[in-house]
């Protein structure tokens, strides 16, 4: 079996997309038909603004069709069986009622008045929102779903902080399917409006060239440098993954090229897996579109988005400076040479169709930056990127050729918005338990009963509840869930809207590279065959910056752009001295290898360097100096380091 033929089939079956069923002939064709007109109809409506039932047509496109590509065991995944018609015929239906019924529901508020019919609907939609997630993401996240409405229906025998009054099933049904917080309500109002857009916009690029560009680009930056090959895979799935919106589909699709490069020139399998997997994590808060997170913060916090991405910047660009040092330290530690330049394409040849990537992406940057709605901006640069494939002199092959490829990118886009259609459905029930029970605040009020009014153990908590509850989800799903439940703690706690909230986006997307989940590891380990486990443990060991980060922007806010640009200036140097410390000390190179006193004095100074206090500064800086000087006195002999 060649390579290709192997990294495909890995690739089907662990991507966020693995698992789907081999349609052919005219279910592939409704497939495709379904998702066309899915994407279209988004489109449409971003040119010329929401239809008030929005999330209901968003919604009746993406569940027949996660119920039509994903069947519902492996026995049914070489076709169709008709009686599976009936699920994907009932998906279609109770939209289809919500959108008959929907000034009833909204104006008349019916959904405090449900009617027998209303009930049914309720939970027939239930139903079929938990069986879309098992099919497309596995059992984790629908028997969450179950255990909060449980939760809901049962809460009030529990003693203490989590008991609640207790709802009657009929109300509780209607709010679900019906309520303006439930399945049709605000959450799914971002995902018909926003994400998908930008979902779109993604696959638009990588179809018209712009994914090769990234790769080639990456390659001709990066290649000539020591660990060249991981480096090239860190600046290529930084700049895919802020758009693609899915560090799965990230490892996925850059992970085929980098993964395979970085084991020829030398990193260990497993290196190479976690390298893949902990740099396409990091694209999900790279500004300018953070895979959409961005957005959805916006919304959620009522801060304005370029107040986000500008917070965001330091951050992220110290979150992949971690990923650089360590692929560096580990290909001087290892002995790993520079990408062969015959493997290099030059920057000439990198940059031979820059138009379809960097103009559309400035027209995107450009509208957010004049304050146009995101979906008006992704909705130009998507316009832009069309217009340039089809109409550049530059662009392959016929005009008649290039535009029989964009359905594939409309479908593509399509199936992904679906996906996150469907899990945002469920993390909208999930959501709604919330808000009823008020279970946001007990879990709040424990943290903080736990914490003692300690910032710090306030802190680790809501940590460790962002990365389970972010545990194999897509990234807006993951920091939606994460927030609801513990963005209130933040509240009482005193701190910062926005600080709190990209403290909770970092831990719901760090979940991606954690064990025991870690679905971005399982992927990047399957593409390279090492092990899962011990993958996920190095890319957390390669993203530990990331885990640092956080806490050191919630201490010191001028990292998030707040303060004097000296504030600013200092903070950022700071930190980049921490982030280079914390990165020897994991990988256990310095200047030369490092003996354990010396990684525990770095790993010390790291910490240090994290408070942005300055008799703490001085301390982690002198510290690192003292290692620094010492390592270079018992290495005089030794060659200098490599260019980084």
């Amino acid at each position: 079996m060649s390579t290709s033929v192997k990294n495909a089939e890995v690739i089907e079956k662990f991507s966020e997309d693995g698992g789907k069923r081999k349609l052919v002939g005219g279910w592939a064709q409704a497939l495709r038909l379904i998702a066309s007109a899915m994407a279209l109809f988004h489109l449409y409506t971003a040119a010329t603004g929401p239809v008030a039932t929005q999330n209901a047509v968003h919604l009746m496109f993406a569940l027949p069709l996660i119920l039509l590509a994903y069947p519902a065991s492996n026995r049914t995944r070489a076709g169709v069986a008709w009686l599976e018609l009936v699920p994907i015929s009932l998906s279609v239906a109770i939209s289809a009622y919500y959108i008959y019924h929907f000034e009833r529901i909204i104006y008349d508020l019916g959904y405090l008045m449900p009617t027998t019919l209303d009930l049914v609907f309720s939970v027939t939609a239930l139903l079929l929102l938990l069986e879309a997630c098992r099919r497309a993401i596995g059992l984790a996240f629908p028997i969450l779903v179950l255990i909060a409405l449980a939760y809901a229906a049962f809460g009030q025998h529990l003693p203490g902080v989590w008991g609640h009054a207790g709802f009657r099933w009929d109300d509780l049904m209607a709010t679900f399917y019906l309520g303006p917080t439930g399945v049709y309500g605000s959450l799914m109002r971002t995902s018909s409006t926003i994400i998908i857009i930008f979902i779109m916009f993604g696959a638009l690029l990588v179809t018209t060239g712009g994914g090769d560009t990234f790769i080639k680009l990456s390659s001709s930056l990066a290649g000539r440098l020591t660990g060249g090959p991981a480096k090239a895979a860190t600046l290529c799935s930084a700049l895919f993954g802020s758009i693609s919106g899915s560090t799965a589909a990230n490892v996925a699709t850059t992970g085929i090229f980098t993964i395979p490069l970085m084991k020829r020139c030398g990193y260990s399998p497993r290196f190479a897996a976690a390298t893949e997997a902990a740099a396409s994590t990091g694209g999900q808060i790279l500004p300018p579109i953070m895979g959409a997170a961005a957005f959805v913060m916006a919304d959620v916090t009522g801060t304005s988005y370029l107040t986000i991405i500008g917070a965001a910047l330091i951050p992220a660009l110290l979150f992949y400076l971690a990923i650089w040092m360590s692929v560096h330290f580990e290909a001087k530690r290892t002995g790993v040479q520079p990408l062969p330049e015959s493997e290099r394409p030059s920057l000439r040849e990198a940059l031979a169709h820059w138009e379809t990537l960097f103009i559309p992406l400035a027209v995107l940057v450009v509208m957010l930056m004049v304050r146009f709605t995101p979906t008006t901006a992704a909705m130009a640069a998507y316009l832009s990127a069309v217009a340039i494939y089809l109409f550049s002199w530059r662009s392959p092959g016929r005009l008649i050729d290039r535009l029989k490829t964009l359905p594939a990118a409309l479908e593509a886009g399509a199936m992904t918005a679906a996906m996150i259609a469907v899990i945002i459905g469920s993390v909208a029930i999930i959501a709604s338990v919330i808000s009823l029970t008020g279970l946001g605040l007990k879990v709040s009020s424990v943290i903080l009963a736990v914490s003692g009014g300690s910032v710090i153990v306030t802190l680790v908590l809501a940590m460790l509840v962002a990365i389970i509850l972010g545990m194999g989800l897509p990234t807006v799903a993951a920091y939606m869930l994460a927030a609801t439940v513990v963005a209130s703690a933040f509240v009482e706690a005193g701190l910062p809207a926005l600080s709190s909230h990209l403290f909770i986006l970092y831990f719901a997307i760090l979940s991606g590279v954690t064990p025991p989940v870690a679905l971005a590891a399982y992927i990047g380990s399957a593409i390279s065959g090492s092990h899962w486990f011990s993958t996920a443990v190095t890319a957390s060991k390669i993203a530990l910056g990331g885990f640092l980060i956080p806490f050191m922007f919630i201490y010191h806010p001028p990292l998030l752009g707040q303060g004097s640009a000296l504030e600013i200036f200092q903070a950022s140097a700071t930190g980049v001295i921490g982030i280079i410390a914390l990165a020897a000390a994991t990988i256990g190179y310095f200047l030369r290898p490092c003996a354990w006193y010396e990684r525990l004095a770095l790993l010390t100074s790291a910490l240090l360097l994290v408070s942005g206090g300055l008799a703490t500064d001085l301390a982690g800086i002198v510290l690192i100096g003292i290692v620094l000087l010492w390592q270079h006195w018992g290495n005089k002999a030794a060659t200098p380091a490599a260019v980084i």
